[in-house]
């Protein structure tokens, strides 16, 4: 139902979901040394591999059975392999301000 949502208000969901992960990444420069390469290619397209990952496993969950499940364990080591080349990517520096406090970034 979701989907049908986003498309009946117009919202593209993965740049809402990038915008989050922008304001999220200018909070988090406020008390953080380092944030995620957000403008990296490599993170989108782990994403994108994420996403189409959970949709085929959904796939095989609805399929059941044992081809079904051997395919959700094959869709499982993927995602796990996926999620940590997204996690080893080369992060961001950030110069910490001088005094630290959390201030709205929007």
């Amino acid at each position: 139902m979701r989907p049908a949502f986003h498309k009946a208000i117009g919202l593209n969901p993965t740049d809402y979901d990038f915008t989050v992960f922008r304001i999220t990444s200018e909070i988090s420069r406020q008390v953080f040394p380092l944030t995620l390469d957000l403008d990296n290619p490599a993170f989108r397209a782990g994403l994108d591999r994420l996403a189409r990952i959970s949709d085929a496993s959904a796939a095989a969950r609805a399929q059941g059975g044992f081809f079904g499940r051997i395919k959700q364990l094959g869709l499982a080591v993927s995602g796990a392999a996926t999620f940590a080349r997204l996690f080893i990517l080369p992060s961001k520096r950030n110069a910490l301000p001088h005094r630290i406090s959390l201030a709205p970034a929007w």
